[in-house]
């Protein structure tokens, strides 16, 4: 079989699945299978584009091939923000191919915004490449900014409400999975659909945009205020403009401070909520990759929801949504199957509030939180998440200041640093806990003993990376520590402090525990 065929099988495996309304297990392996075949994705794009230019073409298989991308993506993202430069190399590949079919009219509009909507399940940027071949395209369709009947729209947002059920959570993340091709003007366009919208759902979602690139934020932003002064903006919205505000730049806090004045002039009035109340609070331990998750069991009036929020170190938050309309035993299946996935443990609102925080000012300028943490957020009761980054530190600090002297002191110390090593016996979350990017490669390049393998990996990429590990270990710990029992957490949170210092890592089991798994790694 062709590789190509291999994908069209594959393609109309996920698609019978979609028509069935359950994925099969084999769906949910595509992403790793595919992620380790880059040139896959490339027949992904050209399989799109055939299909689209089909005079009956199926837009079931275009939604198995954005699945198929999506998931791939995924796996792609997670490689590269490990220091994978094939990954990075990959996804780019992917732009490039979107956008050459776009222009020269073997993907049609339909079929890129498919593949595109991709982009965003995975919380990858489309790029300008694409929105501008898109533009391109949707010119030569007469399907731009001017030739887009509004009455389409107006069902089009009718029918995603009905979809989503009101949700405005929902609503936003399929609307910008729809949307996120599309040149900033005709973005704008469609949005103004929803700033004016009768439904309240809509105006509701509409604010979700606010965290979206300055080019979309900008102007919606004054969109949103001229409707507040007409009392369109809901008080919900006011609330969740308060938690937004705290997440971004000053330029745009300033914007969104403008907006809750006008909204406040006219008096919006708060609709009454049902009481919620947290059954269970808990958090994974922080793998290799620097992720770390946050799972809630929730229970708002008659109904029960499952929060999940991702957080991955260096990037902030990743994301955020809430499963809703689920029984009480369906959640707690859920947890029990998470549980047996990764080490999870009790935690409290207070600390899931400093996390939080520390998250949100973990990564770079431009990336900002998804909008599903804000529902997150208020379903979890947490009220004060501003953006303040919280150092190693200052974290163990917090965390051993009620600690007895004689588990913290110097003999404490060089007890938990030497059983650093031994860590894995009792602790399986450690098995992910390796380096795997490209200068490991470069680092035990013409190395054929294992120790000298090891000791380069310490001094060419653990060293440069000791404060990354210091994080992972000491959130960790904070993790543990949730449990109130048991002094693992104690020693995990000295070995951080250790690692954040200058103390040589060669003196440090962990880090050579590290290296070893990084070698194993390497040459499996």
């Amino acid at each position: 079989m062709t590789p190509r065929a291999a994908i069209q099988q594959i393609a109309r495996m996920v698609r019978d699945d979609i028509r069935s309304g359950e994925l099969s297990p084999g769906a949910h392996s595509v992403g790793d299978m595919l992620a380790a075949q880059p040139e896959a994705l490339l027949l992904i794009v050209d399989l799109t584009g055939a299909e689209g230019r089909k005079k009956r073409p199926d837009a079931t298989m275009h939604h198995a091939y954005s699945f198929m991308l999506g998931q791939t993506l995924e796996q792609l993202r997670q490689r590269s923000e490990a220091g994978n430069g094939h990954a990075t190399m990959a996804m780019e590949n992917v732009r490039a191919a979107i956008a050459q079919q776009m222009r020269i009219g073997k993907l049609v509009p339909t079929a890129a915004m498919a593949l595109v909507s991709a982009f965003s399940r995975a919380g990858i940027e489309v790029g300008e490449d694409i929105r501008s071949a898109m533009d391109h395209a949707m010119i030569q369709t007469g399907a731009g900014q001017l030739n887009l009947p509004t009455p389409d729209v107006d069902q089009m947002l009718k029918d995603l409400v009905k979809a989503c059920e009101g949700d405005p959570f929902l609503i936003q993340s399929q609307f910008a999975e729809l949307t996120a091709a599309m040149p900033a003007g005709l973005q704008l366009s469609l949005l103004k659909g929803l700033v004016l919208a009768d439904d309240s759902s809509l105006r509701e979602a509409a604010i979700g945009w606010l965290l979206a690139e300055p080019a979309i934020a900008m102007p919606l932003a004054s969109m949103i205020e001229e409707t507040a002064r007409q009392g369109l903006v809901s008080a919900t919205s006011v609330t969740n403009l308060m938690l937004i505000r705290n997440w971004v730049s000053e330029d745009r806090r300033r914007a969104i401070d403008a907006i809750i004045r006008a909204a406040r002039a006219v008096g919006s009035v708060p609709e009454k909520r049902p009481a919620i109340q947290v059954r269970e609070l808990l958090i994974s331990e922080r793998d290799g990759a620097g992720a770390q998750s946050i799972f809630a069991s929730i229970k708002q009036g008659r109904k029960n929801a499952l929060v999940s929020i991702l957080i991955k170190q260096g990037h902030g938050v990743r994301d955020a949504w809430v499963a809703g309309s689920l029984s009480r035993p369906e959640i707690e299946d859920m947890l029990d199957h998470i549980a047996s996935e990764m080490s999870v443990h009790e935690t409290t609102a207070e600390d899931t509030a400093l996390i939080l925080s520390s998250a949100l000012a973990d990564g770079p300028a431009s990336s900002l939180p998804p909008f599903g943490l804000i529902q997150a957020i208020t379903l979890m009761g947490l009220s004060d998440v501003a953006s303040k980054f919280v150092s190693v530190d200052d974290l163990v600090a917090l965390m051993l200041s009620d600690a007895d002297a004689a588990v913290t002191d110097a003999k404490a110390v060089e007890r938990a640093v030497r059983g650093s090593g031994r860590w894995l016996a009792t602790n399986p979350q450690l098995d992910s806990w390796f380096e795997n990017g490209d200068d490991v490669a470069a680092a035990i390049k013409r190395k054929r003993k294992i120790e000298d393998r090891i000791a380069a990996i310490i001094e060419t990429v653990l060293e440069p990376k000791r404060a990354y590990w210091a994080g992972v270990v000491a959130w960790s710990a904070f993790a543990q520590r949730g449990d109130g029992h048991g002094s693992d957490w104690i020693e995990m949170a000295l070995v951080a402090r250790e690692m954040a210092s200058e103390r040589p890592l060669t003196e440090i089991p962990l880090a050579r525990f590290i290296a070893v798994q990084t070698a194993e790694a390497a040459r499996a």
